[in-house]
């Protein structure tokens, strides 16, 4: 399940690209590459680590080590 802010990220990474997108098409050679890059490399992967690692029914996933004591 995706959290609310993991969208919310999404939305704006893509919204950075469109605009850096249309800033190039317009002939900005400085603007557009600093919105594309922060949409494609800093908003969008923290769009991918904002929703977390879940398991089923929304608790944490198991990492496969035991929970047990020895002795």
């Amino acid at each position: 399940m995706t959290s609310t802010r993991s969208i919310i990220l999404f939305a704006c990474g893509i919204a950075l690209i469109a605009v850096g997108f249309y800033t190039l098409a317009a002939g900005s050679l400085t603007l557009a590459p600093v919105l594309l890059v922060t949409g494609y490399c800093v908003v969008i992967p923290l769009g991918i680590l904002a929703g977390g690692r879940r398991g089923r029914a929304g608790a944490p996933a198991d990492d496969g080590r035991a929970n047990s004591s020895v002795g």
